[in-house]
Formats: structure tokens, sequence, C-alpha cells
């Protein structure tokens, strides 16, 4: 089967491949990297391309590979194009699965927390909806993996290709196990300084906030060990390890059950992110995605 073309024969698609990846990256390696193949055939791609097309796409510059004044021009449209081609095998692909199935993921403390107890609503209301969980503390490539809508925490910077909708912000409070405040109680702010603070290794940057907030530097206090999830920094405070920083919804059970306290209420700290529903840009309109989002919208944190 051919296809009706006007102009010159297109370079192979390897070629091409080749050349978009070394241009993202300006690096022969790099691109070999990506494409899994060696960096003397990316070299040897990108030179045949050259050829084909009778022009420079490359040089060697103080600083490594560059684009030429023709590369730089030619690179743009080419991702666009390679951009395209995705998108559009990501629609024929997604046509092929059933569309009363959902694939959702969010961070592992807040699936645990948060959004699990509330699934079972979410079922009742569309018992035709298969939802598939998944959680994942890092950032989620919606256009390569078979992610349909995620939950993530952020400041609002997401990439151009996602459409965002926020969700509630986080307010962060300060909880310690009754044993641990009973022997050292905390009565005001300065009191947290004699106490081992416990870290969420993705927010470091959280007991900075909250003594800041409190109008303190933050001196003279023991650091504790750091945790990759919420949860384990809420078993550690509950096990008296040490104070800890999490969101106020986190911990609804453990201060209900007294498994935690917390001592200064009147210190809580509104962080600037928050809990956003993110998708695929054109895929509002899909009946899962749009019965997900309605059925998120209308509960109340």
């Amino acid at each position: 089967m051919s296809f009706p073309h006007s102009g010159p024969p297109l370079p192979s698609l390897n070629a091409l491949r080749a050349f978009a990846a070394a241009g993202r990256h300006l690096s022969f390696t790099r691109a070999a990297e990506e494409l899994r193949v060696t960096q003397g055939a990316v070299s040897r791609l990108v030179k045949q391309l050259e050829e084909d097309l009778g022009v420079v796409l490359f040089r060697r510059g103080p600083r490594g590979l560059e684009l030429t004044e023709m590369g730089a021009a030619y690179l743009p449209a080419l991702s666009d194009a390679f951009e395209r081609l995705a998108a559009a095998t990501r629609l024929v692909a997604r046509s092929g699965r059933p569309a009363n199935r959902l694939t959702i993921t969010t961070l592992p403390t807040f699936a645990m927390r948060w959004f699990m107890p509330r699934l079972a609503d979410f079922q009742r209301r569309h018992p035709e909806i298969a939802v598939d969980v998944t959680s994942a503390d890092r950032p989620i490539d919606f256009a390569r993996e078979a992610i349909d809508v995620g939950i993530q925490y952020g400041g609002g910077d997401w990439p151009d290709d996602l459409a965002a909708e926020f969700l509630f912000p986080e307010t962060v409070i300060l909880v310690g196990a009754p044993a641990l405040l009973k022997s050292r109680p905390v009565k005001k702010p300065e009191d947290v300084k004699r106490h081992t603070l416990l870290t969420h290794s993705t927010r470091p940057e959280a007991w900075a906030e909250w003594f800041a907030a409190a109008g303190l530097k933050q001196q003279q206090s023991r650091r504790g060990p750091a945790f990759e999830h919420f949860f384990m920094s809420i078993e550690a405070a509950v096990n008296g390890l040490g104070l800890a920083l999490v969101p106020d919804f986190y911990v609804v059970s453990e201060l209900r059950e007294g498994r935690l306290i917390e001592p200064l209420p009147g210190q809580r700290v509104q962080r600037r992110g928050g809990y956003y529903l993110l998708h695929l840009k054109g895929r509002e309109r899909e009946p899962a995605i749009r019965a997900f989002r309605d059925w998120l919208l209308s509960l109340k944190r």
C-alpha cells in the first residue's frame, strides 16, 4: 500500500528519531541511552540524515554538541510530529481497552488514609466502572504510562500536556505520642527544640516552614530519622521516636483514639501546595474520567 506524497523522499524513521533524541539532549550518548542503541549507531544515523537532507544539523562547540541554525529550525517541527504520532497511537491503543475501566494513581499514604476509605462510595455510585488503583511517590508520565487519572500533591506547575484541577490544600500539624509529650511537654513552639524531629524525605523544608510560621529560627533541635512516606512518619511518631509534621487528615483516627496528640493546635501551617486531579488534556470528556472527576469534586475533605 502506498501513500501519496509530493516532494523529496522522506528520511528513515530511525534517523529522524535519532536526530530528535540527540537534539533534545544535545548528546549522542544520552540519545543512545533513550533509544537503547549504541552511541555509534546514533552518530551514524544522524550523519546519514545530514547526507540525505544535504544540510549540517549539529556542530561541535566549546561546550559540546550544538544545533546548527538549520538543526534548530528542524527540531521543533519534528518533535511536534513525533508527539502527534504518539498521541494518535495512545488514542488507538486506548480504544482497545474497555471504556468502563479506570486506572488511578496517587500517593501511597493518601491512598491508604484518604482515598481507599471513600472508594466504596464511588463504586456504589458507578458499579459499571472497574477501578485499578496504583500508588507512586514520584512524577507520573501520563503520556507513556497506562494511567488514566492521578491525584498528586504539587504547587500547580504541572507539565503543559496535563489538565490539572485543584482539589484542596494541605494543612500540616505537629503530633507526638502521649508518653513522649508527658515526659517532655510542649506548651509553646520553643519547646519543640528539645525534641527529636522526624522528617519526610520528600519535604525536607517542612520543619523550616513550621519554625518560620511560629516566628522562630530552627536551632538546637535534634534531627531524627527521615522517612519516604507519611505513613512511616506517623508510625514512628506513634511509637515515640520523635515529633512529626503531617497533613491533618492523615491522622484523624490516631488523634481520635489518643495514640497521637496535637500539642499546639494553634500552630497549624497551610502549605503553599495542594492536591490536584491530573489527566492528559483532551480526555476530560471520556465517561469514566468525567464520572470520577464529578464524584471527587463532590466530596469534602
